[in-house]
């Protein structure tokens, strides 16, 4: 299953409504995803009037936008989250009412919507119907601790495949009389010891790579 998710905060002021519309589309792009016209008019006409609503009727001095993306659902997630713990009432805005009608535009461009009390306040949702999306092979650029851990492996199978042959082939030769060098019992606890002080130049040791931080 391919899911992306991102929150991030804005200030409770009208200037969010732009910040967070450029927020949304901005993640569109980084996450690769493939908007139709109707997609990307929705996504910018819902996040628009969530993050309105959030700002008129809400509480507190920021707010929450997340936007998740579920690419084999075909399904975008926006949600805002803010301090007030008044749930938006929907009603019929008149045909002089300057007012009202963001909550029925949203309605009308998603597949759901709705609202529901959190903790800290409330969060207020609406999903979204992505088209096909491209099926991307995957690369071992986009990866590359991964990319690591497989070549080591390969490097690691190259390298004790001779090494079991040349074993094979001292233990039959001493088996028939031959002579058989051994290296002095010095010279490998040297190698032991330099062996665990460097355990990430062992090419298929386990966590030899650091672990992702983000």
């Amino acid at each position: 299953m391919r899911v992306h998710s991102r929150s991030f905060f804005l200030v409770r002021d009208p200037t969010a409504v732009p910040i967070g519309r450029r927020h949304v589309k901005g993640l569109a792009e980084k996450w690769g995803l493939r908007l139709d016209e109707s997609a990307d008019t929705a996504l910018s006409v819902v996040a628009s009037e969530l993050v309105t609503n959030a700002v008129r009727h809400g509480t507190g001095a920021m707010l929450t936008l997340t936007l998740s993306a579920n690419l084999s659902r075909r399904r975008l997630l926006v949600e805002v989250y803010d301090g007030s713990l008044i749930l938006p009432v929907p009603h019929r805005a008149g045909t002089e009412d300057e007012a009202g009608r963001g909550m029925a535009l949203v309605g009308s461009l998603s597949l759901r919507h709705g609202a529901k009390r959190t903790t800290c306040g409330k969060c207020i949702w609406a999903e979204l119907a992505l088209p096909a999306q491209r099926i991307a092979r995957r690369r071992l650029v986009f990866h590359p601790r991964q990319a690591a851990r497989a070549v080591a492996r390969r490097l690691g199978a190259a390298r004790r495949l001779p090494m079991a042959v040349r074993a094979a082939n001292r233990a039959r030769h001493g088996r028939h009389g031959r002579h058989t060098s051994l290296r002095p019992a010095s010279a490998s606890n040297s190698e032991a010891r330099a062996g665990q002080q460097h355990p990430s130049h062992i090419p298929n040791a386990e966590g030899a790579l650091p672990c992702p931080t983000s």
